[in-house]
């Protein structure tokens, strides 16, 4: 018995340390809902591995819905279903104060549905921006995407570089369809490389963006954070939406504080070991799977 008593903690120490880095955030299993007007909450969600959730509904209606089931094959579990305001009173989720670094890797599945009104961004950077009820901040953000709602179910992309947005003609263009977003950042004064099918390089103060795996912006102009300052927080920004139709559906977010080598072959959402007479059993379940041959278990 002494014997299997440390396999199977040997296991989980291993366990532990392969979850330091990269952080996943799947919402997990429950459900629930915030829709309080002009409220906060920093206990709706599940606690992130690393920083803090921040949830806030503006005065102009809107909210956040956590679900399970959810959107069909948007990811397993819960998934965070957000409705936008309808003036320029925002709708914010964040996680913020996460162990930073001023090059970084974060992923994450979405959504779009609900009309043809409305804008939802995505913004990555440093400061009270991102656990506060404001908009979002220039000189607090280095990564902006903001995706504006339109006619005939479409949906128009734009980035955030310096004071203004560009427009990223036809890289998510669709209401109802699911995509898939990475971003390598860098806030550092060199560049830094990293293999993404191939070798790639992301220079010093831009970030690449990654589309269902497909390069659809290399080396984009950050917007007015500061060089070389820490990445430590992200958030979702809903707003101007008439009738609060304007919906976004988000799962399973990975982030991390370096430049990621490869995208992750495998994303584990659970990992349970029983130790038993003469015996171990091990058991797991993974999120996604990309070009993995199999599993090797070890034992000491």
């Amino acid at each position: 018995m002494k014997k299997v008593t440390f396999i199977s903690v040997f296991i989980m120490l291993v366990l532990q340390t392969s979850y330091a880095q990269p952080w996943q955030y799947d919402f997990g299993t429950g459900t629930g809902s915030f829709t309080t007007s002009g409220g906060t909450s920093t206990i709706f969600l599940p606690q992130p591995a690393s920083g803090e959730d921040f949830v806030r509904v503006g005065t102009a209606s809107g909210g956040f819905y956590l679900e399970n089931p959810g959107i069909a094959d948007l990811g397993s579990g819960s998934e965070l279903r957000g409705v936008a305001s309808t003036g320029g009173s925002v709708n914010k989720f964040s996680i913020y104060d996460y162990s930073g670094a001023q090059a970084f890797t974060i992923k994450f599945t979405v959504r779009f549905g609900g009309g043809n009104s409305g804008v939802w961004g995505f913004f990555q950077g440093d400061g009270s921006n991102f656990s506060n009820g404001s908009n979002f901040a220039s000189n607090q953000t280095f990564t902006g995407l903001q995706w504006t709602f339109g006619a005939s179910n479409s949906i128009a992309t734009e980035y955030r570089t310096g004071g203004g947005w560009t427009s990223l003609a036809g890289v998510m263009p669709l209401q109802n369809v699911n995509y898939t977003v990475e971003i390598y950042g860098n806030n550092s004064s060199a560049s830094v490389n990293y293999t993404y099918g191939s070798s790639q390089n992301v220079a010093q103060n831009t970030f690449d963006l990654w589309v269902n795996g497909v390069l659809v912006g290399n080396d984009l102009a950050k917007s007015a954070l500061s060089d070389v300052t820490a990445i430590d927080s992200y958030m979702f920004i809903g707003r101007s939406s008439s009738g609060n139709v304007a919906t976004i559906y988000i799962d399973d977010i990975t982030y991390t504080n370096i430049i990621s080598d490869s995208p992750l072959p495998v994303e584990l959402s659970s990992f349970s070991v029983a130790a038993g007479d003469r015996m171990v059993t091990l058991k797991w379940a993974t999120e996604s799977e990309m070009d993995n041959l199999g599993f090797m278990i070890l034992r000491s």
